[in-house]
């Protein structure tokens, strides 16, 4: 049941950037560790931005070039243990929790980020590309998400539906380029450690990186 003296009952984040430090698209970080193949890597994002591949095929070939890399779920976790959440990150959404909203991903990352360095948070929603290994800990395969770049403002309108709210209800908090669509579509949008000046344009907020802690007081504002 949602709290009907909070004004936005439902708060989503971006991840990598925002609720991340130390990198701005994990997908990057990834194929700058394991040295992927270049070559390959830019020609799907072309591919995919020219629309001449589905995001699905674009998530598969990602998956393709890290296996051919070596890249192992440990040697991944080893990867993001030199990450850390944003100063005050994990204080806030705490914070957040307690004062009763409910806290949602919506991200083109990646399901073992959130897991690795934020399991302590009891997230109510998590939008995310899905990642699977066998028993071995290779990569096995995995799920895109429908809810990235322009498909992150449907996610925000789906939570919306499974929470029974409209989106002038929902807060984003989001860092890049790729979050200007949900921004659009959330009731409150907060630019967090901005690197767009697109985005920057559509939020009605503005966050430092070591202002994290100002973002429960502005979402009753």
């Amino acid at each position: 049941m949602n709290d009907p003296a909070l004004r936005y009952p439902l708060v989503c984040f971006d991840l990598d950037g925002t609720l991340i430090d130390d990198t701005i698209f994990i997908w990057k970080t990834l194929h700058e560790h394991f040295t992927t193949d270049t070559v390959k890597r830019k020609r799907a994002h072309r591919n995919y931005f020219a629309g001449r591949i589905t995001y699905r095929e674009w998530f598969e070939c990602d998956l393709e070039l890290l296996i051919a890399a070596g890249a192992t779920r440990a040697r991944i976790f080893d990867l993001l243990d030199d990450l850390r959440p944003m100063p005050f990150a994990v204080e806030t959404l705490n914070e957040l929790k307690e004062r009763g909203h409910k806290l949602a991903i919506i991200s083109g990352s990646l399901d073992i980020v959130v897991e690795r360095l934020l399991g302590e948070i009891e997230f109510d929603h998590v939008l995310i590309n899905h990642i699977e290994f066998d028993a071995q800990g290779r990569i096995s395969g995995g799920e895109p998400t429908p809810y990235d770049l322009e498909g992150k403002a449907d996610g925000l309108v789906e939570l919306c539906r499974r929470e029974g709210i409209s989106t002038e209800q929902a807060a984003f908090i989001g860092d890049n380029v790729n979050d200007v669509w949900i921004a659009k579509k959330a009731g409150l949008a907060i630019a967090f450690n901005c690197k767009s000046e697109e985005l920057r344009a559509v939020c009605d907020r503005e966050v430092r990186p070591d202002e994290m802690r100002l973002i429960p007081d502005l979402l009753r504002c």
